[in-house]
């Protein structure tokens, strides 16, 4: 196991053996569960439905029930940017105290893990290995990385095999992004304000200019890169 240290800007990746993320209600239930997990753990009786509804309010920026979540300690990372994609998800962290994202990878798949199993009545293993991640230690490699989890990883659901092929049409793709919601890039283009996310001090201060305000600057970031249609290169952004 990996340990990250505080401070340290980290891209994780975590594959389940099965597609948890098909329907939209497991997306949501495993928002919630992310944003308790980093403050603590869930709540006592919060049933599957409730855990919906707290993934869609926290996505949109609205609070939820204080008893959805029992606070045990600060954020375990800051979350910078994230993805849910079929069977897999990406974020990109900066963790506040030592330790943190293990603590926190562990939990969160343990728990998503069990809450799946029993909303599905199923009772096999969800997640086949533990997490993967590499360092972000260069402005360069933020960009990359910001643009393969919010912008790559989300088109694979768009048009499966577009990385080989190239994209159809960019114009529908572009579309695509604005409306998928279990993505930081409605967050980066100034539409949403999703509560997972880090508070705006932290989210500009690494956003290398690619800024959270509101501005056209992701939007433009991401049309570019949609034109361009540049080799992609991910040898930097893992670790086996």
């Amino acid at each position: 196991m990996r340990f990250f240290e505080k401070g340290q800007l980290v891209h994780i990746t975590s594959r389940a053996l099965i597609d948890i993320f098909r329907e939209k209600d497991d997306c949501y239930r495993f928002i919630f569960q992310f944003y308790a997990t980093n403050l603590g753990k869930r709540g006592n009786n919060v049933y599957p439905a409730d855990a919906v509804r707290a993934g869609q309010a926290l996505l949109v920026g609205e609070k939820i029930p204080d008893r959805f979540v029992i606070k045990e300690h600060s954020p375990l990372v800051d979350v910078l940017d994230f993805s849910l994609v079929v069977n897999h998800n990406h974020f990109y962290l900066l963790p506040r105290i030592k330790n943190a994202i293990p603590i926190l990878m562990q939990r969160l798949n343990n728990g998503f893990a069990k809450f799946f199993n029993i909303n599905h009545n199923r009772k096999d293993a969800v997640f086949g290995s533990r997490y993967k991640g590499v360092l972000v230690e260069t402005d360069r490699q933020s960009y990359a990385v910001t643009r393969y989890v919010s912008i790559i990883n989300p088109l694979d659901i768009f048009q499966p095999g577009w990385r080989e092929e190239g994209l159809k049409n960019k114009k529908e793709a572009l579309d695509f992004l604005k409306k998928y919601e279990f993505s930081s890039f409605l967050d980066r283009i100034g539409e949403r304000n999703s509560k997972i996310l880090a508070p705006l001090e932290v989210l500009e201060r690494y956003s290398f200019g690619t800024s959270y305000k509101g501005s056209t600057e992701y939007l433009e970031f991401a049309e570019e890169f949609l034109k361009e249609r540049e080799k992609l290169d991910f040898s930097n952004l893992f670790v086996e």
